[in-house]
């Protein structure tokens, strides 16, 4: 029987699990970089003084078509970090403990 698989939660792709570390590294940049022009575009379309009541509804429009692509290549590097993660063995319960130990890390700074 095969297990059912949440799709609402990163799951680990298995197409680079064999690979060395400098193409994970290569394939990481990739993604960031991806965030980061997702993220400049939105900083130019509606920067700090963008006000949502204020704008034309062409430019809320494209602000939040913009922020929808930002999210996707977010998930994108939540996604290959995940498939990282799976291939140097850290299965589905390892993730979690070392999610537990970075959330208490963070609460301890004042994070959150």
């Amino acid at each position: 029987m095969a297990q059912e698989i949440d799709m609402t939660k990163p799951q680990p792709c298995t197409k680079f699990e064999g690979a060395a570390t400098v193409e994970w590294m290569a394939k990481l940049s990739e993604e960031a970089n991806e965030v980061i022009q997702e993220a400049a575009q939105l900083e130019r379309i509606a920067g700090d003084d963008y006000d949502d009541e204020l704008a034309d509804e062409q430019t809320r429009e494209e602000v939040e078509a913009t922020e929808r692509r930002l999210a996707l290549e977010l998930t994108d590097v939540i996604t290959l970090c995940t498939s990282w993660l799976h291939a140097i063995g850290y299965h589905a319960l390892g993730r979690g403990v070392l999610q537990f130990e970075v959330n208490e890390k963070n609460k301890e700074r004042g994070y959150f």
